[in-house]
């Protein structure tokens, strides 16, 4: 067990009061003033007061002595605990650092192999030129399209004789069915 004079918290209030009334004293020696007592007064008990709990801390110091086996222990072990912790710490940086090495090596190698054609203009006029006709060329079949429904419509409204009409019939289905598909083209295309 530890021997000590005073409890720890005693000489802090005993650091502070003694360095209070330095301070005091320093003030009024500066400004040439006294308050009570003179400013000599004040930084002679000031400094007598710091200088007997210097004395009382050594002795205490003396007293006390070397700190136990078992605090090193436990500072020592304390220590091997965060050392052990910030290799575990260093060692996942490391390894995510190689990790992105090794992804940043992957990408520049993915990168380099990427050729762009020389003739890419070239292929690009193409293709907007082949987008223009199919773009026209739906147009055309919208237009088609269009007049085979007028078509349709004026047969519907036409009083056919009695054999004519089944043939027609059956032709205007067929027209419908067509219609119904080139619609569906031409919304797919269109999309």
């Amino acid at each position: 067990m530890k021997k000590q004079l005073l409890p720890d918290n005693l000489f802090e209030l005993l650091f502070g009061l003694g360095a209070g009334v330095v301070i005091i004293g320093a003030l009024l020696k500066i400004i040439n003033g006294s308050l009570i007592f003179s400013a000599n007064s004040w930084l002679i008990a000031g400094l007598s007061v710091e200088a007997g709990i210097f004395i009382l801390s050594g002795i205490q110091g003396y007293l006390i002595g070397k700190i136990d086996k078992e605090d090193d222990d436990d500072v020592v072990s304390t220590i091997a605990v965060e050392t052990a912790a910030l290799q575990k710490a260093v060692d996942g940086t490391v390894k995510g650092l190689s990790v992105l090495d090794s992804n940043i090596s992957n990408a520049s190698k993915a990168l380099a192999s990427i050729k762009v054609p020389s003739d890419m203009e070239n292929n690009t006029d193409d293709f907007n030129k082949g987008l223009s006709s199919a773009s026209s060329n739906i147009q055309e079949v919208a237009k088609v399209l269009h007049n085979l429904k007028e078509t349709v419509e004026a047969f519907e409204n036409i009083n056919m004789p009695e054999g004519l009409g089944d043939e027609l019939q059956k032709m205007k289905n067929t027209v419908k069915e067509l219609n119904a598909k080139y619609e569906a083209m031409l919304g797919a295309m269109n999309k």
